[in-house]
């Protein structure tokens, strides 16, 4: 995908650039997973200080990482999820945001600090990004140095992760709206195809719609098959008389 690059007559840290970019993804070709990477992507590239960036995901109490610009976030992402805490955990689920300033001297999760340091970030921020209800996400930004993260940088984190999860929501709501308009149509279909099925019967068998529906019904038990394709191979074998009618 083509990045859109920032205004060069805007500040590094104004997070409009991002949101018109997210803005303009187009939801019927791009799957969640590659709006996420979009999101860690845009994150890195807005955001100062920001070595690399993650999202995290909480599904059914399980976390993993959605998407990553580098090895590193990936790399310490998994560190807290083998330790079931972390700054990143928290804030997902907790959504607050979480700061380490200077893991050196980190006293809330220590022995996930000192991975942090051997890997080489000795700072971090850690958003909350609501996905949905019944997942919990963070947008995860990982520097090299200490005190990273600035007061204009948490303030543009918080706003490009708003920003963030309202792409996300509405990603999420346009494909819940066509997949149940793909359910919608085939289930027309169906019915369609049944009440077929149900009118030749009627016809052959000098029978009423109920009585028609029952002789699909048992035929379907019988060779457990499908009704739907029970009705297609009645349907089928009149309009192809060649065909061995069911």
């Amino acid at each position: 995908m083509t990045t859109t690059a920032l205004s060069p007559d805007r500040p590094f840290s104004d997070p409009r650039d991002a949101v018109a970019e997210l803005a303009r993804l187009p939801f019927d070709t791009m799957t969640m997973d590659a709006m996420l990477q979009r999101i860690a992507e845009l994150a890195k590239e807005l955001i100062p200080g920001v070595e690399d960036a993650s999202v995290t995901l909480i599904v059914d109490d399980k976390a993993y990482t959605a998407a990553y610009t580098g090895r590193l976030a990936l790399c310490l992402d998994e560190e807290q999820y083998g330790r079931g805490q972390g700054p990143c955990l928290e804030a997902a689920v907790g959504e607050e945001m979480r700061e380490i300033t200077d893991a050196r001297g980190e006293t809330r999760w220590p022995d996930y600090a000192r991975s942090a340091v051997e890997r080489g970030s000795l700072s971090s921020l850690s958003v909350p990004l609501p996905v949905r209800e019944g997942i919990h996400g963070g947008l995860n930004l990982y520097a090299v140095v200490a005190d990273g993260f600035d007061d204009d940088a948490r303030h543009v984190s918080r706003a490009f992760a708003s920003y963030a999860a309202v792409a996300v929501h509405n990603m999420h709501l346009y494909a819940s709206t066509r997949d149940q308009a793909e359910h919608l149509n085939t289930a027309m279909k169906t019915r369609a195809v049944i009440e077929q099925a149900k009118g030749i019967l009627m016809s052959q068998r000098r029978c009423d719609a109920e009585a028609a529906f029952a002789l699909l019904a048992a035929a379907s038990q019988r060779s457990n098959r499908k009704l739907r394709d029970i009705a297609q191979a009645i349907v089928d074998g009149v309009t192809a008389p060649d065909v061995r009618r069911t």
